[in-house]
């Protein structure tokens, strides 16, 4: 259960990010580009990290987290996105 959270939070956190990136993107706007670019470059990083040390981390029970936590946090950004960015 321990590997399946992890998963699902640091996925939720992955996919918030790249989504939240794309639609500043898709508005030109600069400085939400440079801050969600810089989040996802660091997360990802951590992310490999994890998965190379962690041999848990390649699991069904990692899978499963990331997942589902890709989808809430694409979800998720949507929402955020259109109240902190506006429409798109």
């Amino acid at each position: 259960m321990r590997i399946f959270t992890i998963a699902l939070v640091t996925e939720f956190f992955s996919f918030f990010i790249l989504v939240c990136n794309t639609r500043a993107v898709a508005q030109g706007s600069y400085m939400w580009t440079a801050i969600t670019d810089t989040l996802f470059t660091a997360q990802s990083f951590f992310v490999a990290r994890w998965m190379i040390e962690t041999k848990e981390a390649r699991g069904m029970g990692a899978f499963m987290g990331f997942m589902l936590g890709g989808t809430l946090g694409s979800l998720a950004a949507i929402f955020t996105t259109k109240h902190l960015y506006g429409r798109v």
